[in-house]
């Protein structure tokens, strides 16, 4: 190897080392528990890692289902109650989880095709115009959650 051969590998080493935690806007853990009532809603949860940005999460769709909208659970004076979210903030390099008794999805419908594969194609909307596409794994009530990673 010639020495702009090593530099430039050496480089890109550096670089691709660089690239850490908060570099790049994604998310995992992707579930959705199906509700145990035929035509009540199921609940989404996931993990939403920010970018080098603040933006935030302003819609979620997807094509095999009725309807999906973002909620949060509070507690007020010991009584729970949920609200619609018109968005949730994803800070720079921070993660945020959507988790039962927190913010979630709540989905209407979810399509029979998505039930068999036992995955849910999702595509999540940001405030700085970005869109990823993700798939979430689809259980039944009763289903065990996956291991822990």
């Amino acid at each position: 190897m010639n020495k702009i051969s090593i530099t430039l590998a050496a480089s890109t080493a550096l670089l691709l080392a660089s690239c850490g935690q908060g570099d790049v806007l994604y998310a995992d853990h992707a579930v959705v528990n199906l509700s145990p009532v035929e035509g009540n809603p199921s609940a989404g949860y996931m993990d939403l890692h920010g970018g080098p940005v603040d933006t935030a999460l302003v819609g979620v769709t997807s094509d095999d289902v009725l309807r999906m909208e973002m909620h949060e659970t509070t507690e007020k004076d010991g009584v729970m109650s949920m609200e619609k979210l018109k968005s949730i903030a994803v800070p720079a390099g921070k993660t945020v989880k959507l988790e039962p008794g927190g913010k979630h999805l709540m989905i209407w419908g979810v399509g029979a095709g998505s039930k068999k594969r036992g995955l849910l194609k999702m595509t999540l909307i940001y405030s700085n115009d970005e869109r990823i596409e993700i798939d979430a794994v689809v259980r039944k009530a009763g289903d065990a959650a996956p291991a822990a990673e």
